[in-house]
């Protein structure tokens, strides 16, 4: 994959810029809805999770400016896979004009998908980090740390693409299930609650789920001026990199059928 991506990397950078110039083609707001929507989303679920549901977090909740960089933290992580696994589901089908070329190699079309959700991501970070300064005057001293923190989360982004764009060609219930699968994946994500608030007896399930450890260190490195944990760094690497081969498995061996599917 590194080789593909090394020999066609100007092809890769016109894609990913293609991808996000499409997305808000004819839009009158333009490149500025990515700002916007990740800030309204904020502001409900702030609402909902700190005045209606009263979350319990290891941190005071009476400010609520803490309690919505927290959410926002968590969100910001979470929203990339999940943009990438549902926009997964129909990347082969929506691209038919480059499975029919043979010296196209489709394996890129994941990593486009992936680096555009980056590209949001990286600005409600950005968002993350002015809010946090202004309303306390500080920036997290681990805040350089958010690079390798992102690691997993690209191997993870990708190799779910790989894996999910391949077998959605062949079965086309997959895009149903994805949407209820990325509902699910938040809700068993320390995304709304902390890790620590999950008893013993159904901790493990949340610790399964591969965002799990990703979420956490983001908030270590981005919010609480602590060192990466290394021992979920390395668990979620190792985690990703399965995924990652798995999917590229999946994906290789399934594209030489995608021309007569479709």
């Amino acid at each position: 994959m590194l080789k593909t991506l090394y020999k066609n990397g100007y092809l890769l950078r016109q894609l990913v810029k293609k991808d996000i110039q499409q997305r808000y083609q004819g839009s009158i707001l333009g490149m500025l809805w990515s700002f916007l929507v990740p800030i309204m989303m904020l502001m409900i679920y702030t609402f909902v999770f700190s005045e209606v549901f009263q979350a319990k977090w290891d941190i005071d909740t009476s400010d609520k400016y803490q309690f919505a960089l927290v959410l926002f933290c968590g969100l910001s992580a979470f929203t990339m896979v999940g943009e990438v696994m549902n926009r997964s589901t129909a990347l082969i089908a929506s691209n038919t004009n480059y499975v029919k070329k043979v010296i196209f190699p489709l394996e890129m079309l994941p990593v486009v998908i992936t680096f555009s959700a980056l590209f949001n991501c990286v600005i409600s970070f950005v968002i993350l980090i002015v809010a946090k300064l202004i309303l306390y005057q500080n920036v997290s001293p681990t805040l350089y740390m958010v690079f390798p923190a992102m690691i997993p989360l690209i191997i993870i982004s990708v190799g779910l693409s790989l894996f999910i764009s391949a077998i959605s060609v062949y079965l086309k219930d997959v895009g149903n299930f994805i949407s209820v699968l990325v509902t699910m994946l938040m809700y068993l994500s320390p995304v709304f609650f902390p890790l620590t608030a999950v008893p013993e007896d159904f901790r493990s399930a949340c610790e399964a789920n591969p965002m799990t450890y990703i979420i956490e260190n983001f908030r270590n490195v981005v919010l609480y001026g602590k060192s990466l944990d290394w021992q979920f760094f390395g668990i979620s690497c190792a985690v990703a990199i399965g995924i990652y081969l798995l999917g590229r498995i999946v994906f290789m061996r399934a594209k030489e059928g995608f021309a007569d599917v479709l």
